[in-house]
């Protein structure tokens, strides 16, 4: 397909989403080294786990205003086979975002501080994070797959936190690639794909607040007003999109795929969204409704900063089945400072771009 566009001398823009290691030159090995690429005009790389999310957006604005015909969006993170390479304290030490704070460390903070401002103890807490394992893992052996070997529920207070669970890592040793290309109509009828084959970026954003471990409420806001940000991202994704995202998912006509790192991060996304009323809400809630289509990154996996393009993977190869008319994917970066939300729908019935 990258052939076949410059060749007809596509206007062609690169995004990569960065591995754990070697961020520096990644996107460039990628792109000339596997995927082939003679020259490149434009190259962006994100840094995050909401990056899939921005570049998605970013890709969505440069096709609406006609800069660009495509834009490839790929990630490629061998984390498992570098980890082999350079050994688990090379990855460890890659891992510590800040200086004196280790990322379980900072879920533990997030933790408390959700709890704090949403009135829940610690056993309530650890049961809604039990809650939505159940859900990922619902989800995963739906898929006709075997469960992992884990064991759900071993709190890891060697590590400085008695909240965290072993099942709650974000950061699983797996090789990952995957990408999709965001191109216009056009170009999609150039490249002979049907219509059947596409989809259609409805709504996409994202939004970014400065937090860290000593700012922990920068992040979580407050109880009456809950991740502003994230709020902020999902309210900018739907106006675009002009549908009602509580009410297509209530008729069953959206798939969500929340980022499940760790369980503030989804229990923000129900609760900032009006998927429930309330935290207390959140147990009967995952029930009834699968709140991802894979099972999460915490069972289904994805390396690093990929767990939202493999979702968005995902949603996208479900949408084109035809079993729902919209997705909703979501993306986390850092310790919740970046958020974002972006909407997905079945490309017939709707006006080309």
């Amino acid at each position: 397909m990258n052939n076949i566009l410059t060749a007809e001398h596509k206007r062609v823009a690169y995004f990569f989403i960065d591995p754990l290691l070697h961020s520096f030159e990644a996107a460039n090995r990628f792109y000339f080294g596997i995927l082939g690429c003679n020259t490149i005009k434009k190259i962006n790389t994100y840094k995050t786990g909401a990056g899939p999310i921005q570049a998605i957006t970013d890709a969505a604005e440069l096709i609406k205003n006609d800069l660009y015909d495509a834009v490839f969006i790929f990630g490629y993170d061998p984390l498992l086979s570098d980890t082999r390479k350079y050994g688990k304290d090379t990855i460890k030490k890659a891992m510590e975002i800040f200086q004196d704070f280790s990322l379980i460390q900072c879920y533990d903070l997030l933790a408390r501080r959700l709890c704090r401002e949403t009135d829940i103890s610690d056993d309530e807490f650890r049961e809604l994070a039990d809650n939505l394992f159940n859900n990922y893992l619902r989800t995963f052996q739906n898929k006709s797959v075997a469960p992992p070997n884990s064991s759900r529920g071993k709190v890891l207070r060697d590590l400085g936190t008695d909240l965290f669970c072993l099942t709650d890592c974000a950061n699983p040793n797996i090789d990952f690639a995957g990408g999709l290309i965001v191109a216009n109509t056009r170009t999609a009828e150039q490249l002979n794909i049907p219509e059947d084959r596409r989809l259609k970026v409805l709504g996409s954003g994202y939004s970014i607040v400065q937090g860290d471990p000593t700012a922990i409420n920068r992040i979580t806001g407050t109880g009456n007003d809950l991740f502003p940000h994230l709020k902020d991202a999902f309210l900018r994704a739907q106006a675009e999109s002009q549908i009602d995202i509580i009410r297509e998912f209530q008729n069953k006509n959206l798939l969500l795929d929340a980022y499940t790192c760790y369980p503030p991060i989804p229990m923000a996304l129900l609760l900032v969204t009006g998927f429930v009323g309330n935290i207390n809400e959140i147990r009967e809630f995952l029930k009834h409704h699968e709140i991802t289509v894979t099972g999460g990154m915490n069972i289904a996996r994805a390396a690093w900063n990929n767990p939202a393009l493999n979702g968005l993977i995902e949603a996208t190869e479900q949408l084109i089945q035809g079993h729902w008319q919209y997705g909703m994917v979501h993306g986390n970066g850092g310790i919740g400072e970046a958020q974002g939300i972006t909407i997905l729908g079945n490309f017939c019935g709707y006006e080309s771009s």
